[in-house]
């Protein structure tokens, strides 16, 4: 009797929060935004690199140009076109306070076509973000708004689709209206992780975090290792598991996650929204370093001083757990996804009264203590330090260390603590540059380096340092660009029979900033696909006279103004 009641309890937290939510959209039934069955490839709340996925992803077979129609009647009140991000976007205002978004379009309407082409041609800009007149373009459920693409950020063609309370913006779960979507695949549990919270802690009496691969068992999980399980002090724990729905192979991510230790609920986060502001939260949700380590993501079950995400419904001590008893516990984490569908991890582990811990730590090879509710300085002679106050999700022992580069350079290199710490915000670093000519102040740059690639960090020189806002721990040095992108045609201009005219265009260094194209003088609507380092230009039979030569003239500018220019005739 007394586990049908906790249990009862644990079930009346756990969708307590989502009451309003959900019987608001309950009485919504929006229209499928396409015709034909939907598939996803991501859903909302799944974790990306630096934030929340906001939508749902829905299949769109591969390919572009499948009709994108409005789930309901209201009004546009935003169109929007990004170099990156969601790309060529529709935006949907609804009477019942809703917004719906639609992204990664190829096109537009031929309506709202017209009027994006004017105002890119009035403004001599690819992009634009324009807000119409609410009587300016009224829709109904099912009229034709666009259609499906690749453009912006994403990685292939789908419809990135969302639902936001129009009031705020506030992205709210699109599983909840109704959509014909089938899924009764429970997530899939990975691996169970668990961490010492602090010195003193520790597991199977070793003080490093610990992981153990899982096993399915009679439709619940179990650990593989079935070696006894022996905890002691402060810890916490994470899980590896990814959601899947029917007819996709794609991971999702789940919806909630709960944690109950001798049936009590310790811990739960529910996605059923959250706000964009809370975007740079989810570095801190995670297990960042192993992220960083290994590419696996790790949801954990406690959370970090400074993490104040609202998709924390209930938790006890921040989700962190004091086994500091000898006897045993009962240890239960439940993963759901948003139909119901649930996976169960149920495992013994034994306490173990904690003894005393002596290690002393020279602050010389602790580092310096930064808190993370105040502003944290660091000073040497080449660097300089400020990190504001709630910065950091938790208080850290600041490491630095600074080594000659191994190529030209105009400074040292500097390690700033290391690249498995994760940061809220900004903070302002000031390198001293050496040996930099006067003439080249203005090609210089501060450069974050990664396996992958350099990220150019724009800055101003100050007294002989250069000054920056930086978003990650790292290495960091100053470089200077004085060479111009790579401009490359991709289209055989002696013999044009494709109306679209293509480059590559690329800048390892600095970054590309800008780019014009002109024919006949005349600029010329010229789209950038970012990810593709691609340039195109769809030859306009109303703007290009045709059964004549033209001249095109291409200017492509990065972030350190240098410049290059390409010319050419071409008939057409």
């Amino acid at each position: 009797m007394q586990y049908k009641k906790l249990g009862l309890l644990f079930y009346t937290l756990l969708f307590a929060s989502l009451a309003h939510s959900q019987e608001k959209a309950e009485n919504i039934f929006f229209e499928s935004p396409v015709d034909f069955p939907i598939y996803l490839s991501g859903n909302f709340g799944e974790i990306r690199s630096t934030h929340f996925h906001a939508g749902i992803d829905i299949k769109t077979q591969g390919l572009i140009g499948k009709r994108i129609s409005s789930v309901d009647d209201g009004y546009i009140s935003r169109i929007k076109v990004s170099v990156n991000s969601y790309g060529k976007t529709i935006y949907i205002s609804h009477p019942n306070g809703y917004t719906t978004v639609y992204g990664h379009l190829s096109k537009f309407n031929s309506k709202i076509e017209k009027l994006v082409k004017d105002i890119q041609y009035q403004n001599n800009e690819f992009e634009i973000n324009y807000f119409p007149d609410p009587k300016e373009f009224p829709v109904q459920k099912g009229d034709l708004i666009g259609f499906s693409g690749n453009t912006g950020s994403s990685e292939g063609p789908h419809l990135h689709f969302e639902v936001r309370e129009t009031s705020y913006q506030i992205p709210v779960n699109p599983l909840f209206f109704n959509f014909k979507i089938i899924d009764n695949i429970p997530p899939v549990l990975y691996s169970l992780f668990i961490y010492p919270i602090d010195k003193c802690s520790s597991i199977n009496h070793k003080k490093g975090f610990q992981d153990f691969k899982l096993k399915k068992n009679k439709g619940n999980y179990i650990i593989n290792d079935t070696s006894a399980l022996i905890l002691s002090g402060s810890i916490g724990f994470g899980l590896e598991m990814n959601d899947y729905l029917n007819g996709s192979n794609n991971k999702c991510g789940i919806y909630s996650l709960s944690l109950l230790i001798n049936d009590d609920l310790r811990y739960n986060h529910t996605l059923d929204k959250f706000s964009f502001s809370e975007a740079a939260y989810v570095k801190s949700h995670i297990d960042y370093a192993e992220k960083a380590r290994s590419k696996k993501t790790i949801q954990k079950t406690f959370i970090a001083p400074n993490n104040n995400l609202s998709i924390y419904k209930s938790h006890q001590n921040r989700g962190i757990y004091n086994f500091d008893k000898d006897t045993s516990y009962s240890i239960t984490l439940i993963a759901k996804d948003a139909y119901g569908n649930e996976s169960r991890l149920s495992f013994k582990a034994m306490g173990q009264t904690l003894t005393m811990y002596n290690e002393i730590i020279q602050d010389s090879i602790r580092g310096q203590l930064m808190n993370w509710e105040q502003e944290n300085q660091f000073e040497s002679d080449e660097i300089k330090i400020v990190i504001p106050e709630k910065a950091l999700f938790d208080s850290i022992y600041f490491k630095y260390s600074v080594s000659q580069t191994e190529f030209r350079a105009y400074s040292n290199l500097h390690h700033i603590h290391n690249i498995y710490t994760p940061l809220n915000k900004s903070y302002s670093i000031a390198l001293k540059t050496i040996d930099l000519p006067n003439e080249l102040s203005d090609k210089a740059f501060i450069a974050e380096l990664s396996e992958e690639k350099i990220n150019s960090i724009d800055g101003e020189i100050i007294n002989g340092y250069i000054v920056a806002e930086a978003k990650n721990f790292g290495d960091y040095v100053v470089l200077i660009d004085t060479t111009a992108p790579e401009v490359s045609p991709l289209t055989n201009f002696e013999n044009i029979n494709d109306p679209e005219i293509k480059f590559l265009i690329k800048d390892d260094l600095s970054g590309i900033k800008s780019y014009n194209g002109y024919i006949d003088n005349n600029w010329a609507l010229f789209e950038y696909d970012q990810k593709n380092d691609l340039l195109f230009y769809i030859i306009d039979i109303e703007k290009i006279e045709k059964n004549k030569e033209h001249e095109l003239e291409l200017f492509v500018i990065d972030n350190k103004n240098n410049v290059s220019t390409y010319y050419t005739r071409f008939y057409w």
